[in-house]
């Protein structure tokens, strides 16, 4: 039994020190002035000025405006970027339509699923093209940092 207590004791400290290690830059967050309505998990926001932080969960992402003071919540997945890469936000467009993708700052990035919104664009380019697969076009949007 203390056996097997040990090892919980074990695995939960070394989930919280990677937990904690992904939470490096939670004092920080991104601001990015996006100039075009976009969505995020289903929700369509505003161009204007925004701020992306992370949620109460590693794999949780808020992005919040500041005019507006409109949000919307993603769960996302985290990937490794290169040392030194510039905080951007990246976006899938079809045709008028922009789907909010990755978020990328020095520490990493956090890739959104593509939500029912984007995959109905995405069809629907395709069927207007005629084509099986159709890309969508990725727009970048450049970030800073907060304090």
């Amino acid at each position: 039994m203390k056996k097997q207590t040990l090892s919980v004791i074990v695995t939960l400290s070394v989930i919280a020190a990677l937990s904690i290690a992904g939470f490096a830059g939670l004092n920080r967050y991104l601001r990015a002035n996006i100039p075009f309505d976009f969505m995020v998990n289903g929700k369509k926001l505003p161009a204007g000025k925004y701020v992306i932080e992370e949620g109460v969960a590693a794999s949780a992402m808020a992005i919040r405006s500041f005019e507006t003071k409109q949000a919307a919540t993603s769960v996302t997945q985290g990937f490794q970027v290169p040392v030194g890469s510039k905080p951007k936000l990246v976006f899938h467009r079809y045709g008028s339509q922009y789907f909010l993708s990755q978020v990328i700052s020095d520490l990493g990035g956090k890739e959104l699923p593509k939500s029912k919104a984007e995959r109905e664009a995405a069809k629907a380019g395709r069927d207007q093209l005629g084509m099986k697969d159709t890309a969508p076009e990725i727009i970048t949007v450049s970030a800073q940092f907060g304090q």
